[in-house]
């Protein structure tokens, strides 16, 4: 890599801490691509291939034009994005990302040959270079038909972190909120983002422990969709992919549901056994055998060591005997065979009397891992918790995955950070609290493999999944503030309207409801008169149309609004009907939102009631307006009859009225 490189950051390009900056022959003037010609050598890996016809047809979507793909750049005219060390090699030896920076070192800078402008995008390895096409595509913008990148663009580098996972962990509420009713197609689209923000490590739950074995035709279809989608990981991104699984929670019956995706869980069916016990032990095996013999192509297994799983009281021999089950069974099955991963999954600990207890359990955790080391054969890794709960400085296992020197082989997950689960659906803004974790937490053991987040309502949190993988990739982008934060994102999902989304979600945690609401309302015209405009990187690949992300950020900011404006304006000397319509506005807003995601169809009305804890005091200053009880219960009458037509009586009653001001 040529020496001397001044560091400075470039706000086209979202990166910050690897950017290097030096001139070209251009200056400032921006080099346009709609007419340019991608060369790459046919031979790179399959997702090199992906990554570039993604290239190709995401120019396309900008600029209307074709973007030829060609072996040799010799004979062609224009402007020429070279990809891959091989392509460059022949045009800009000296333009090659220095070896030194490991297998996904990259570059992306644009140079010259005569007066013809040049984009190098090369990797010291295929790695690399699949990381420096994401880093480049998230550099591209357009202006009408046009698409250019600086001319000043100039980045070189590697990803902060060695190993960038993201979990899908959640509940099966309605299409397309949660992954669990998600088609091959939608886990693909999903995949091309988390690849765009530099996830190369996927953890996919394929849910064993709800397919009792034999398997029916529906399990066993579910589960080589499950391993199409590994392969489409793999081959088209370069993704290693890790899958889940409980140590003993085994399937009897299938619930009276045929297709696994719509299958209730957890249910006594479902039990755990104990693997101490021999026939125990045996139905444990026959239930991974059956998803190892289908999905035989991840490149590892991760097993949770409790909840969900657990058996009170079993010794850490039986759960080591279950990890060298596991271990035998990928041995025969797994295409990978004795190089597949064996991953501990860190959590509350195996075997506890008192599962969820902190009292012990970083001990517990140490003899686990020592245990593990001596009774299993590599590759075997840690996947390392963190409880959402603990302050962001209070350290839990790291210390004795250092201690115990296996930091290089253990991925750090901050379970809850990007989202709680299980957690009502909303899109969250925890910019300034994942930003402590990774200062707080990732900073401080350098020896780190990795680092995972995970998910329960990916399409809903896309603010937090994007800090957090960006923060994985660049560590200069972690003091990015959360407002720039938001307006790159909204660029990447609705370049068009990238401000007022942006100022959308920002209003996600903003208190004055007359902002919210109008805000709410400049999206919901662009929605409605389909003025959205061309996607974005991310925008072209959401499901299951473009304006899904916009239409839940106006549901949302409606219900918030009118929460606000109820909490705010209420007083026990507020009229009796304006009390009336404020409370009824916001159970309409709420009633809205919950019936398009469908939270409380899976869960039932008694759980999960409307919370803030300003209501107890509205409640109480409503009484007081209201002065006798019937005519407080007849405004809740009249609200029901107004609201109950289109969302059933059930819903206002039960979902509503029952737990106002609790």
């Amino acid at each position: 890599m040529t020496s001397g490189l001044c560091r400075y950051a470039v706000l086209a390009t979202g990166l910050v801490g690897v950017v290097a900056a030096m001139s070209s022959s251009h200056g400032a003037e921006p080099v346009r691509l709609e007419r340019a010609v991608i060369v790459a050598d046919p031979e790179e890996p399959s997702f090199v291939q992906y990554g570039v016809e993604e290239l190709a047809g995401y120019l396309k979507d900008m600029t209307g034009h074709e973007i030829p793909v060609v072996a040799s750049g010799d004979r062609a005219l224009g402007v020429r994005i070279v990809v891959g060390t091989k392509a460059a090699q022949g045009l800009f030896p000296e333009h090659l990302p220095d070896e030194a920076l490991g297998e996904e070192g990259y570059v992306v800078r644009v140079t010259s040959e005569g007066r013809t402008a040049c984009v190098c995008v090369a990797g010291t390895t295929p790695h690399g270079t699949k990381a420096a096409l994401n880093v480049l595509m998230k550099a591209i913008r357009s202006e009408g038909a046009s698409a250019f990148v600086p001319g000043t663009l100039n980045v070189a580098g590697k990803p902060a972190l060695a190993k960038r996972g993201m979990h899908l962990n959640g509940w099966a509420i309605d299409y397309p909120y949660s992954f669990r009713s998600w088609r091959e197609e939608d886990w693909q689209r999903y995949l091309d983002v988390l690849a765009y923000q530099g996830v190369n490590l996927f953890y996919l739950w394929p849910f064993i422990e709800i397919m009792p074995v034999p398997l029916s035709p529906e399990d066993t279809e579910y589960l080589q969709e499950c391993r199409r989608v590994v392969d489409y990981a793999q081959r088209q991104h370069g993704m290693e992919v890790w899958l889940m699984q409980c140590t003993n929670r085994v399937a009897r019956d299938r619930c009276g549901v045929v297709d696994p995706r719509l299958r209730p869980y957890w249910r006594p069916s479902q039990e755990d056994l104990d693997p101490g016990n021999a026939e125990h032990f045996q139905a444990i095996m026959a239930s991974r055998e059956a998803m190892y013999r289908i999905v035989d192509n991840a490149d590892g297994v991760c097993n949770i060591d409790s909840d969900p799983g657990f058996c009170a009281g079993s010794p850490l021999s039986d759960y080591v005997k279950v990890l060298e089950g596991c271990r035998a069974l990928l041995d025969e099955h797994n295409r990978h065979g004795k190089q597949a991963k064996l991953i501990n999954w860190m959590l509350w600990g195996w075997g506890r009397a008192e599962r969820m207890s902190m009292d012990g359990l970083v001990e517990h955790q140490r003899l686990t891992v020592q245990q593990i080391r001596e009774a299993l054969p590599e590759p075997w890794w840690l996947l390392c918790s963190q409880f959402g709960f603990l302050p962001p400085d209070q350290h839990q296992f790291l210390p004795v995955c250092r201690e115990e020197k296996v930091l290089d082989k253990s991925v750090f997950f901050p379970y809850g950070i990007i989202e709680g689960e299980p957690s009502y659906p909303r899109t969250g803004l925890e910019i300034d609290r994942i930003r402590n974790t990774f200062e707080n937490q990732i900073e401080h053991f350098p020896e780190l493999a990795g680092a995972m987040g995970n998910v329960q309502t990916p399409l809903l949190q896309f603010p937090n999944v994007y800090y957090f993988t960006s923060a994985m990739f660049d560590a200069g982008y972690r003091n990015r503030s959360q407002q720039e934060v938001m307006l790159d994102l909204a660029g990447y999902l609705y370049p068009e309207h990238k401000q007022l989304v942006a100022d959308c979600f920002l209003a996600m945690a903003e208190p004055d409801p007359v902002k919210v609401e109008a805000l709410a309302n400049l999206l919901d015209g662009v929605v409605r008169e389909g003025r959205l405009g061309r996607g974005g990187l991310f925008g072209r690949k959401l499901f299951p149309d473009a304006s899904i992300v916009a239409h839940s950020l106006v549901l949302q900011l409606r219900m918030r609004a009118a929460q606000e404006r109820l909490a705010q304006s209420i007083t026990a000397t507020t009229p009796e009907g304006e009390c009336e319509r404020l409370l009824r506005d916001y159970f309409e807003a709420y009633l809205a939102w919950d019936t398009t995601h469908g939270w409380h169809r899976l869960w039932g009305w008694d759980q999960w009631p409307v919370s803030d804890a300003r209501f107890v005091t509205v409640a109480e200053a409503m009484r007081a307006s209201f002065g006798e009880e019937p005519e407080l219960n007849a405004c809740f009458e009249r609200i029901v009859q107004a609201l109950s037509a289109q969302y059933g009586e059930a819903a206002v009653r039960e979902g509503c009225i029952a737990h106002w001001g609790k």
